[in-house]
């Protein structure tokens, strides 16, 4: 979802601007509908009491947008996908509108409008939450600066030439607004508030639309309405409520006669497949943000703001591409409703699988700062970045008295676009693909790699678009190219392959490739020249999209190239002569990594090695470290590279990119190529496809072989995930969607991230880790050896919560075995505390001994009194180095909190101490609504505190918000009475219960402690005799969530000081560096999967279920990190701590 609060301020009064308003609505639905096939139908039109606002009036209306849509991606919509519905509500001065269309389920923009007599400068007149505020961008337009395009630009629309006859206001100046704050009160004033949040979640294209919408949707059209709004007051000015009441009335019944034969037309045409003819490139970028960009938003509507033409909106939204053609008149050719609704609906349920289902708590707030994904999967640390360039620094620039740059990685983006683009690429579309894949990096650098924000620099390179006239060209040669009505059909006979292998043996290829390295040259000048570029000293990578690929791999091979290389060079322009590379020019610079979106140039190469049979493709060495040749399988244009390097490789399966959301930090397959694990399957490969022995491996290329040929030490292709549902799609239509998908994948973002900043050759970074302060030193008493041996231990430490004032005690007991069996007698246990949380140094205390029971106290010093914040605490035993995890929570009085039972609220099995139990549907996302108001989370439950990690592995398992988590003191005969105390010893320190949750056994102790019936929720089947008790959730935390978003049920935390305090994060999910790391072992879970001993993607693997980590970690072998990682398979029936190794364990 993207958010943004736009802010016009206009020269009139709040009343004025109602009328204006509303005159507008109705004038434009009335000029803007032309009958069958596009306008306005207004459904109903009434007044209302009890609705947003208080009292307004409601407008329900349809907007038909069919005629607005290209009409290739009408072959593949059914009817209802071509309305859009708008619903609003005035109840001015506050407004609400919301669009919605029938067919896309995952679409919607909602528009929230205050409207306050100032020029906008009130910081939060939407009461937003921090979260909210987080994702909310300003953008204030001013109708007098703000420029609108030629095309649309009038000059009695003109604030600056403008004078109203009746109001003998205007022309207004260009500091209007700084002129009024000067001297208030001189004219009329006011400013209207908008909230849009713009929603379009469909893979690969969710960013572009919602950006899209914003932008040309709501923003231009918002400019351009307003600019009317003033410049037309004559028309509006004096009139009444009663008069535009009327003139609505009479608009209503107009519309309806318009569009009387309307839905016969929609039959008739739904059962003729009636479809356009597609513009001969218009693909799915202009495609799917038509459906619900072009035609779904007014400038205002019922009530919200200023409608403006239609026709602004019909522009297509375009990428960075135009057609080359457009259809002149409409054909008609048959498409099945059925096939429709499931090509779009598959997409969005493909979607919604890999987040909502899987991972449905973890996926929607990845732009927010909470932190949501494991940073435990992989020993992974984003001050790799920082460890590698501060390195270079010193080796580079010793002595050098200016500061050093703060960036640490230039990526210059090379972007030419999609095959199917044509020569008058938007610069403005190309910026936003750079922009989105910026904001990308921001979101998961924020979750993942804090240290590494502010460090990556990205610059726009802009590429010729080289595919134009070959696509002309093929066009022109279709079969069906004579009959404008067969357009649809033609553009399938269209061979995309052929399109490179065209543009690349042209005579102006060679241009092509010297205007990108003059480019590229120009920009990284321009960053040197910055300020945040003067002393930088970093590395630089290059990212080639469909089109930027192919000229910049040449454009490296350029720069690699020495004259003794130039025999045997072609002059054509599939090959470039060294004898022309000289006038080409070179880079600059020195590139580092150089990363392949979808880029054909695997084509390219296999043509050029056919048209030049000596031709050795390994012998093109790019001026580089390493390639990446990152893809979709399902794309047409993909290709491979390695089988042109060694053909054998065409064996192995491409190296799987995980996914993000199951692996954001890796899952720990290297994808180096000296790895044994390819050589050792690759004879395997070899012998199931061929008949040799096993034994030797004739035809098994030699490791230093292929190692010397290769572009870098890692593998080459990479394989992304993608929906299976887009092969059912139009081949033409899939090159704008797969370019589309790589600028918003987080997918493409982290995998970027790992390789730029954990090259694999620098040592693992030593930064966070954990060394004991004390050695291992021998037990205090000899029986300890023995009575130990063989049994797990099975540790913890209370999670303890103090107030700023109160005693700070840490309390924890160390034991042996699953059942306690062992009690650790008289040794000593070395309390460590990190005081500056979430990546400080761990700072040690004292030493304990424990007592007979296995119990150590320990009481924090006033002189180390720990301020307000959440503190991690690691209890180690000196014999063995075995250790416990916990946290100290320090809050100000009046915290307020939120409390849930672990198994009467989240499980919905039954597991005393067996298999995982499964969670409710929904439970996630409850407690993270309530972590987002800012409230505590508490964890109650009767289960003692031996299965303290199995209990917290299971909450770190399904992603559950970070909480304080209270067990039994052992085996207790009412643990009923325990929760009731625990939460009583909470509310006499001034802490305030807000809600609970839990099962029917719950209530006791809910309603025992004095909350009332409104504050309790009880999961289950409603009972009468317990109706008055409590609040029933009958069907579902999904309902149950709608109810506290939508009605109000729930409001943000009072104590602000606490809310800044408490860290949103998951267990086992870090907040910011190292936060919420609960315990060694049992948060080394990878995935529920066994880990396979063969390479990512081997086998039959698919490319969605794609593992990998940085490369350098694996280089250092089966270690600790690889300890328990199956530990979710059956977290519930395991227990035992991990022993600390000196140097290796990172802060849990």
């Amino acid at each position: 979802m993207l958010i943004k609060e736009y802010r016009i301020p206009m020269p009139m009064s709040v009343d004025e601007y109602r009328i204006a308003q509303l005159y507008m609505i109705q004038k434009k639905s009335r000029d803007e509908t032309c009958g069958e096939g596009s306008g306005v139908e207004i459904l109903e039109n009434k007044p209302y009491e009890n609705g947003p606002g208080g009292i307004g009036q409601y407008t329900h209306k349809v907007y038909h947008i069919g005629m607005h849509i290209p009409s290739w991606f009408r072959s593949i919509l059914p009817k209802a996908a071509l309305r859009v519905e708008e619903e609003s509500w005035n109840a001015y001065p506050y407004t609400r509108t919301r669009y919605t269309c029938p067919f896309v389920e995952k679409f919607s923009i909602d528009i929230e409008t205050y409207y306050k007599p100032d020029t906008g400068n009130q910081p939060d007149v939407f009461n937003m939450s921090p979260a909210e505020k987080r994702l909310r961008t300003l953008d204030p337009i001013d109708i007098v600066k703000d420029p609108i395009t030629p095309h649309e630009y009038l000059q009695e629309e003109d604030p600056r030439i403008y004078t109203s006859d009746k109001t003998k206001r205007g022309p207004l100046q260009e500091d209007w607004i700084e002129e009024y704050n000067n001297n208030p009160g001189k004219t009329p004033i006011m400013c209207a508030y908008k909230l849009c949040k713009v929603e379009f979640r469909y893979w690969g294209m969710q960013s572009k639309i919602e950006r899209f919408i914003h932008d040309v949707g709501l923003r231009k059209v918002m400019v351009r309405a307003h600019r009317q709004a003033w410049c037309w007051q004559d028309e509006w000015y004096g009139l009444t409520i009663e008069d535009i009441r009327q003139l609505e009335l009479e608009t209503q019944l107009a519309l309806a006669q318009k569009m009387a034969h309307f839905s016969q037309t929609e039959e008739a045409t739904e059962a003729n497949g009636a479809v356009s003819s597609p513009d001969k490139n218009q693909e799915v970028k202009d495609t799917i943000n038509s459906l619900e960009a072009e035609e779904v938003v007014s400038a205002g509507g019922g009530g919200d703001t200023l409608q403006t033409k239609r026709a602004g909106l019909t522009k297509q939204w375009s990428t960075s591409s135009r057609s080359s053609r457009s259809s002149k008149r409409g054909g008609e050719i048959p498409s099945r409703h059925s096939l429709s609704e499931w090509r779009m609906q598959s997409i969005a349920r493909d979607s919604e699988d890999s987040s909502e289902e899987e991972f449905f708590d973890a996926h929607e707030d990845l732009s927010g700062d909470e932190e949501v994904f494991p940073k435990e999967i992989a020993k992974w640390n984003s001050n790799d970045l920082m460890d590698k360039i501060e390195s270079a620094d010193a080796e580079d620039t010793p002595g050098m008295e200016r500061s050093p740059s703060k960036i640490h990685v230039l990526i210059l983006v090379l972007h030419g676009g999609n095959i199917l683009d044509t020569g008058g690429g938007d610069q403005t579309s190309k910026q936003g693909d750079v922009n989105t894949i910026s904001t990308a990096f921001d979101t998961v650098m924020r979750l993942h790699y804090p240290t590494a924000l502010g460090r990556i620099a990205i610059r726009l390179v802009p590429c010729p678009a080289i595919c134009a006239e070959a696509f002309s060209l093929v066009s022109n040669l279709s079969p069906y190219s004579y009959d404008e009505s067969c357009l649809s059909s033609s553009q399938d006979h269209i061979p995309l392959a052929a399109l490179p292998l065209l543009a690349t043996s042209t005579p102006q290829y060679q241009e092509a490739v010297a205007t990108v390295i003059m480019r590229a040259n120009q920009v990284y000048n321009d960053f040197i020249r910055s300020l945040d570029g003067t002393t930088f000293s970093g590395q630089v990578c290059l990212i080639g999209d469909c089109v930027g690929g192919i000229l910049g791999f040449d454009a490296l091979c350029i720069s690699n190239q020495t004259i003794g290389e130039s025999q045997n060079s072609s002059r054509r322009g599939s090959v470039i002569s060294v004898q022309d590379a000289g006038s080409l020019g070179k880079f600059e610079f020195e590139v580092a990594d150089f990363f392949l979106f979808g880029s054909p140039l695997g084509l390219v190469l296999a043509l050029r090695k056919s048209v030049i049979p000596v031709l050795d493709v390994a012998q093109l060495r790019p001026a580089c470290q390493q390639v990446y040749n990152l893809f979709h399988p399902a794309d047409p244009l993909a290709s491979r590279l390695e089988p042109l390097l060694e053909k054998k490789f065409h064996l192995l399966p491409p190296f799987n990119v995980p996914r993000y959301t199951r692996f954001p930090l890796g899952d720990g397959n290297s994808a180096l190529l000296g790895e044994g694990v390819y050589w050792d399957v690759l004879p395997l490969c070899l012998t199931h496809n061929a008949t040799i022995p096993p034994h030797p491996y004739p035809c098994t290329p030699s490791h230093h072989a292929v190692a010397a040929r290769w572009w870098g030490t890692k593998r080459v292709d990479f394989a992304l995930y993608c929906p299976d549902a887009l092969t059912a799609f139009p081949t033409v239509a899939l090159p704008h969607l797969f370019h589309a998908s790589y600028w918003e994948s987080t997918d493409v973002v982290s995998f970027l991230l790992r390789q730029v900043s954990s090259p694999h050759n620098l040592p693992w970074p030593e930064v966070s880790e954990f060394t004991p302060s004390k050695p291992r030193e021998k037990w205090l008493r000899k029986r300890t050896h023995v009575k130990i041996r063989n049994v797990t231990a099975n540790h913890r430490v209370n999670d303890a919560v103090f107030t700023e004032a109160g005693l700070q005690i840490v309390t924890g007991r160390f034991m042996y075995g699953p059942l306690d069996m062992v009690t650790l007698t008289g040794e000593k246990v070395d309390i460590h505390i990190m005081t500056q949380p979430p990546s400080g140094d761990w700072v040690y205390f004292d030493t304990e001994l424990t007592n007979s029971g296995g119990r150590v106290s320990f009481i924090i010093p006033e002189s180390k009194r720990l301020g307000v914040g959440v503190y991690p605490v690691k209890l180690v035993v000196r014999g063995d180095h075995t250790f416990a995890d916990s946290y100290l929570t320090v809050l100000p009085h009046g915290t307020e909190f939120v409390v849930f039972s672990i198994d009467g609220s989240f499980a919905a099995s039954v597991s005393i101490m067996g298999s995982d139990p499964k969670v409710r549907a929904g439970a996630v996302d409850v407690v993270r609504h309530w972590q987002d108001l800012g409230y505590l989370i508490v964890y109650v439950t009767g289960r003692p505190d031996m299965q303290k990690q199995r209990v917290v592995a299971w909450l770190s398992q399904h992603n559950f918000p970070h909480g304080i988590v209270s067990f039994c003191d052992g085996l207790v005969h009412d643990p009923l009475r325990h929760k009731a105390n625990f939460l009583k010893s909470l509310m006499e320190v001034r802490m305030a219960i807000f809600a609970c949750y839990g099962s029917t056994k719950d209530i006791v102790v809910y309603t025992s402690i004095g909350l009332s019936p409104s504050q309790i929720y009880i999961i289950g089947r409603s009972s009468k005799k317990m109706q008055a008790q409590c609040q029933f959730i009958t069907e579902g935390y999904a309902t149950h969530l709608s109810q506290l978003e939508y009605n109000q049920r729930s409001r943000p935390a009072k104590t602000s000081s606490s809310r800044m305090v408490l860290r949103k994060g998951s267990f086992g999910l870090g907040a910011k560096s190292d936060f919420l790391r609960k315990r060694n072992h049992l948060l080394r879970t990878i995935s529920a999967q066994p880990v396979s001993s063969l390479p990512s993607g081997s086998g039959h693997s698919r490319p969605e279920r794609t593992q990998s980590q940085s490369d350098s970690h694996s280089q250092h072998g089966p270690g600790p990190a690889q300890r328990s990682m199956s530990i979710t398979a059956g977290c519930w029936g395991r227990s035992g701590s991990t022993k600390l190794e000196p140097g290796v364990f990172n802060p849990k």
